[in-house]
């Protein structure tokens, strides 16, 4: 979630073109989907490097199928790699590598989407092996293919060993590791409640502007132009679309509304601001939490800084696009640049490994480690420590994070607390209104876990000595 692990996927309004594959001479969407997923998983990269230099080649009702046979492919991954296992007379560590991709996206097809005959998932996959590598090649895809078209419901394809968690993490497609650690953290029900949500598609998300109207107003402009909208039952300056295109609306083009997560919007105001707050937002880019802040309170005056100037570069086409003049900065907030000024709020946007948003970034599955959830932990810290004397006297220094890790979470604040007796957990109380306040976990620290149309969220908020 943060400049110090490989970028976050940029939203609709930072796409910018990226590396597309060759043109094929149908320019097949199944060839497009198996391109972008053996990218993505090769390069470790965002899918969102990939995807959206392909999809404008397609029309909308192919541009559709094509998101859905990425994000499909790679959310079942590790269960679909199981099925083609257990379909094939080869270990599946030795089926050649050009294969894999054709072999995944037509099992997706097969086991996930009942419009699509099994004989046209079948003879795309077949071609498209063709043309990856020998005729061999070519007849294993069709028989591997045709015996899970004998057994297109996923249930028939039972899964072996003798550890529960395996099979489990094997069934929801997730990794071992997350599925031990949530098990151990959050019990059975709440994990298994976890997998399952992570696996379903999220819709598009809007932050509305109060000096612009708020969502009521854009909600009724997006209608005008085709937009089916409704409000967020998380965020009250929230909508969710349900159909249409905001990006074609006039309202997008205006600079009305901001892509954003309903719960990262809601991360973003614990506590609510204040008029005239003078706000650091550190690792700021791509600005979400900012243009949150001034989307409830025009007045506070965030100072907008990262270090990473690519991101800045995002970060300054949304403000020109959003109509909006807010300062920012290239500094790296861990450096404490900001030693000689003093702020009412400092807020960082930790490093994390973003286990709150696998249902958008399916691709993080295969990054997380122990280790990886170690090494951004200690980045968080430093972020935390370098930051903290740009908080005034009496001012907050909220860590905000989209994981459900301790490690990355309440590890970091304890840690930071233990080493500074001039901060305290702030109490949150009274400030985060129903059903909201279930995520009220301990003092001073907020958890929402993905749910509904929404990603999963963990803030911390710390109060400085000194001030009333």
């Amino acid at each position: 979630m943060s400049r110090r692990r490989p970028p976050s996927p940029p939203a609709r309004q930072d796409r910018r073109p990226r590396r597309t594959p060759r043109r094929t001479p149908q320019e097949d969407v199944r060839v497009a989907a198996g391109w972008v997923v053996e990218r993505t998983l090769a390069s470790q990269a965002p899918v969102s490097s990939f995807l959206p230099g392909v999809l404008g080649r397609f029309d909308d009702r192919d541009r559709g199928l094509l998101s859905e046979l990425v994000y499909g492919t790679l959310r079942w991954l590790r269960r679909l790699d199981d099925v083609i296992d257990q379909a094939s007379h080869r270990r599946f560590d030795k089926i050649e590598p050009a294969l894999l991709s054709p072999l995944r996206i037509a099992a997706y097809q097969l086991l996930f989407l009942d419009r699509v005959p099994s004989h046209a998932a079948v003879h795309e996959a077949v071609e498209q092996a063709n043309s990856l590598t020998h005729r061999g090649g070519a007849s294993f895809v069709n028989a591997v293919l045709r015996t899970i078209a004998r057994k297109r419901d996923l249930a028939a394809w039972h899964i072996e060993g003798d550890d529960p968690v395996h099979r489990l993490a094997i069934e929801m497609s997730h990794p071992d590791l997350l599925v031990r650690r949530w098990l151990d953290h959050f019990g059975e029900k709440r994990t298994r409640a976890l997998l399952a949500v992570n696996n379903l598609p999220t819709p598009t998300h809007l932050l509305a502007f109060r000096d612009r109207g708020g969502r009521e107003l854009l909600a009724e402009r997006l209608i005008d132009d085709g937009v089916e909208v409704e409000p967020s039952a998380v965020s009250l300056l929230g909508l969710v679309v349900r159909g249409g295109d905001p990006f074609s609306s006039r309202a997008f083009a205006e600079g009305e509304f901001y892509v954003q997560n309903e719960a990262s919007q809601v991360a973003a105001l614990l506590p609510p601001p204040a008029a005239g707050e003078r706000v650091l937002d550190a690792a700021a880019a791509p600005g979400g939490k900012s243009f949150a802040l001034v989307a409830w309170e025009p007045t506070v005056e965030p100072l907008l800084a990262d270090v990473d100037l690519g991101r800045i570069s995002r970060l300054r086409d949304n403000l020109r696009r959003l109509g909006r003049d807010l300062p920012v900065v290239a500094a790296d907030a861990a450096d404490s640049p900001f030693r000689d000024r003093r702020f009412d709020r400092v807020v960082l946007d930790l490093p994390c490994t973003g286990t709150g948003t696998l249902r958008k970034h399916p691709e993080l599955k295969r990054r997380v480690s122990e280790s990886e959830i170690e090494r951004l932990a200690e980045q968080g810290a430093s972020l935390v420590a370098g930051a903290a004397d740009a908080v005034a006297p009496g001012g907050l220094l909220v860590a905000i994070t989209c994981s459900l890790e301790p490690e990355e979470n309440e590890r970091v604040v304890d840690r930071f607390l233990a080493a500074r007796d001039d901060f305290a957990p702030l109490d949150l109380a009274g400030t985060v209104p129903p059903p909201l306040d279930a995520g009220l976990i301990a003092r001073g620290r907020w958890q929402l876990l993905p749910a509904g149309d929404h990603d999963g969220f963990t803030v911390s908020v710390l109060r400085r000595h000194g001030g009333a």
